[in-house]
């Protein structure tokens, strides 16, 4: 894996950035602390396709994009956003700070981190050429995903009062991140993985990616609205069990995609037509722009196995039955508890 010349710029002011925040020995063990439970997640999703597995070199270049260029987007993007919001607010009144936190947070980091996350999935050539089969998107959104959270979980460990309260600030912050929003990422940028490659591999109109963006959107909008309410409105005892739940639907979300790109690759009925789409995405995004200057064949990573295509279904269930044996059943019982929990806590 190799970063562009950008990318090492944007290495070197974010760790500059992070040394200034918390010194050398704490942007070390935040970092530590941040990107070997990253590797292990990505690990284990990855290991979630038993046929075909991801090639590393890719998963690392989707994983590098999300950790760095991600990073190094929202945080110019979230900037203009909250500046616009601001500007746009203060013409038509007061405005207070929970305001200003919830808009930023529940409305423009959503919008923003959602749509920078998986750009490589349409840029790179490398991890675009990989994506033949439809659960790739899942597990190259997921890589984007816990680079980005990964970086974040820097961030916030290095943040005045974790720095202040020492290393013991530091690896509290962190892991707890670890167990709930760096998975949050994860999950979230998967769906808008899984719009990429049903574009990509079954050749869906684009529509279908807008339609996942929306979904992940809303998912991380609904986990950092949770997040800003336990701050403004809990109480302590809220607080906690809200933080509770937010842990479980985290690890619940992890589990759910795993079991859904091991569902998928065992079907054996992807359509694999990359080849077509590819060519045609090659043309807007790359031969001849600045994003891309390479073919797709040229550069493909070999995947880890075959399997061969499925000649015919027996699966004779109807719609409804599979709609049903394909739900996350503790997921969405957490999910209804959790929400029914804001719901008292804010009247």
């Amino acid at each position: 894996m190799e970063l562009s010349r950008k990318q090492w710029v944007f290495v070197v002011i974010l760790v500059l950035g992070f040394i200034a925040m918390g010194g050398v020995a704490g942007f070390i063990f935040a970092a530590t602390l941040s990107f070997v439970p990253a590797y292990y997640y990505l690990r284990s999703i990855r290991n979630s396709e038993k046929t075909g597995k991801e090639p590393w070199d890719a998963l690392k270049l989707a994983f590098a994009w999300g950790a760095i260029s991600g990073v190094f987007l929202a945080i110019i993007f979230n900037g203009l956003g909250i500046s616009l919001l601001l500007i746009f607010l203060t013409e038509d009144g007061a405005v207070t700070d929970d305001l200003i936190l919830i808009l930023s947070v529940v409305v423009v980091a959503p919008i923003v981190e959602e749509l920078v996350k998986p750009i490589v999935m349409f840029r790179n050539t490398v991890v675009r050429s990989n994506i033949d089969e439809v659960e790739d998107g899942l597990v190259y959104g997921a890589a984007c995903g816990l680079g980005f959270g990964a970086t974040e979980n820097v961030l916030y460990g290095l943040s005045e009062e974790a720095v202040t309260a020492g290393y013991l600030g530091i690896l509290a912050v962190v892991i707890l991140r670890t167990v709930s929003s760096i998975l949050l990422h994860l999950v979230a940028t998967s769906f808008t993985g899984h719009g990429i490659s049903k574009y990509l591999v079954e050749g869906q109109p684009f529509s279908i990616v807008i339609k996942y963006y929306i979904l992940a959107v809303l998912i991380h909008a609904a986990w950092n609205g949770a997040a800003v309410l336990s701050m403004i409105y809990s109480d302590d005892l809220g607080g906690i069990i809200l933080l509770i739940f937010s842990i479980m639907l985290a690890v619940g979300g992890l589990e759910f995609s795993k079991r859904r790109i091991r569902e998928i690759d065992l079907e054996g009925s992807n359509i694999m037509v990359n080849q077509i789409r590819s060519n045609e995405v090659s043309k807007k995004w790359g031969d001849s722009s600045k994003w891309d200057k390479s073919g797709v064949s040229t550069d493909a990573v070999p995947k880890e196995g075959y399997r061969s295509p499925t000649l015919y279904s027996t699966d004779d269930r109807s719609k409804a039955q599979n709609w049903f044996a394909n739900i996350d059943w503790k997921s969405a019982v957490g999910t209804g508890i959790f929400l029914l929990f804001i719901l008292g806590d804010m009247l």
